[in-house]
């Protein structure tokens, strides 16, 4: 491959565009949360949660379907320019019924009357999505336009922010400006991703061809859509829109981490579906198993700090208003280990071998699982236990995964290997635990406390690698040199 680009680099990059969603939610949430206050912010939610079922509609499951198939034949023009016209023609005709389908339930549903304008601005982003095309810098790994284009956007929406939203009254500007950044990505990209394809709508579609595995990767996508947004609907429809903004500001904590985690593996995706077309099991297991044993490294220690300074990131962000959140976002952090394991298997490995079906009947069981035990416990528990059905779900995708791959990751996963780092990991999650029950000993919560524990738990944890002569850190500080 004549354009590989470096991974080490693909992975810094992603990593630095998804570290913008601490950097910015650490300027916005608080700001927003104190402005807008719990009741609103859970109508902005629950709106953009009932928004994000027609969206995963629309784009069925066009993503991962794309970057598969056109990472093996990306250096083909004719052969590329053909699938993803047909892809996009298919993803366009997928928003207009989506689009249709929404005004179907807004008018038919009397509970969504009282919502229906958050919808129809949260609805906007989906038209944009789809004209994004996002997949394409994907597919040729263009992520330093990606983390480019990521700073700029976020920087116009965080000033928006600041001037447009100033009281309690300015709930319909927020929701506009919460989906502002995929309005501009769909314009941008547009004209952006000419320079790899020409792209165009076709009548000459392969549906023989595409039909299968968009069809599962949709369902797979639907399955997932449903327990990941299930527990925002279903406390706003029998909790209220209070507990519905005490549950977001622990989602959206523990959806930054996870992006960040997720982004990791993310650039690997393109480059093992080119190893598999090629037919190179050797460098499959390679990276494969460097992908598995970096993440483990801050993984298991990640998860331990959430857990850890839960009560610190929430009175930071939130204030005492929020201080009910703390509990939902220590469940939400075991649930970390699941969902980055789950995706490891089912991004990473099950969709570049076309194994998606595994993937569908995974998601389908952990949906099957959230939506029952949403009813039991979000009426018992409220927002607490919806985090506890999200962490059921999570790890029930990756122990289904794991039992079903068992064989493919003889093959694949250097078992050794990744058991010496999970070790290794296990030391951090120590380190981290013992850092935090001294700093809390010593002077309690408080912001203080949060940096000491961060940053003595880095150095502390850096400094046992290093004494482990661990391969991963010894590398970055030769690379540093």
């Amino acid at each position: 491959m004549n354009n590989q680009k470096p991974l080490g680099l693909n992975a810094v990059l992603n990593a630095i565009k998804s570290s913008l969603s601490i950097l910015f939610p650490l300027i916005i949430y608080p700001y927003v949360f104190h402005v807008l206050h719990s009741e609103n912010i859970g109508k902005v939610n629950f709106a953009s949660s009932i928004v994000s079922y027609f969206s995963m509609f629309a784009m069925l499951g066009v993503t991962q379907y794309a970057v598969r198939e056109g990472a093996k034949i990306r250096n083909n023009k004719d052969e590329i320019n053909k699938l993803t016209s047909e892809i996009f023609t298919i993803n366009v005709i997928s928003t207009i019924v989506s689009y249709v389908l929404l005004a179907v339930c807004i008018i038919s549903i009397s509970k969504l009357h009282l919502y229906s304008e958050l919808i129809l601005i949260c609805s906007i982003s989906i038209a944009f999505n789809t004209l994004g095309i996002e997949w394409v810098n994907t597919i040729y790994e263009d992520y330093l336009y990606i983390t480019i284009r990521s700073i700029i956007i976020n920087i116009i929406s965080l000033v928006f922010i600041f001037i447009f939203v100033k009281s309690e009254d300015d709930l319909y500007i927020y929701a506009f400006l919460s989906i502002l950044g995929s309005v501009i990505t769909g314009i941008v990209n547009w004209r952006y991703c000419r320079r790899y394809i020409r792209l165009k709508l076709t009548k000459s579609i392969n549906f023989k061809r595409h039909f299968k595995p968009i069809s599962i990767l949709f369902a797979n996508a639907l399955a997932t859509n449903i327990y990941v947004n299930s527990d925002i609907t279903m406390i706003g429809w029998f909790c209220g829109d209070y507990n519905v903004g005490i549950y977001v500001l622990a989602v959206k904590v523990y959806s930054v981490i996870k992006n960040i985690m997720a982004a990791l593996y993310a650039v690997t995706v393109p480059r093992i579906s080119y190893y598999f077309g090629a037919g190179d099991n050797e460098k499959v297991m390679e990276l494969y198993s460097n992908l598995i044993s970096s993440i483990l490294l801050i993984l298991l220690p990640a998860s331990a700090g959430i857990i850890s300074v839960a009560p610190e990131i929430i009175m930071f962000i939130g204030g005492n208003e929020y201080i009910e959140s703390i509990v939902p976002l220590r469940i939400l952090g075991i649930s970390l280990i699941g969902a980055i394991f789950a995706g490891l298997l089912t991004y990473c490995l099950n969709i570049p071998l076309g194994r998606e079906m595994i993937n569908f009947q995974a998601t389908i069981i952990s949906a099957l699982l959230n939506i029952g035990l949403n009813f039991v416990l979000i009426e018992l528990l409220s927002q607490n236990g919806a985090a506890i059905t999200t962490a059921i779900s999570e790890f029930s995708v990756f122990f289904y995964c794991l039992f079903r791959s068992r064989n493919e990751i003889k093959l694949y996963v250097d078992i050794k290997r990744v058991i010496h780092y999970l070790l290794q990991s296990v030391a951090g999650v120590i380190v981290v635990i013992t850092v935090t029950i001294c700093t809390h000993h010593i002077l309690g919560v408080s912001f203080v406390s949060f940096t000491i524990i961060v940053m003595s738990s880095v150095i502390v944890y850096g400094v046992l690698l290093i004494l482990v002569k661990n391969s991963f850190v010894l590398a970055l500080l030769k690379w540093n040199k």
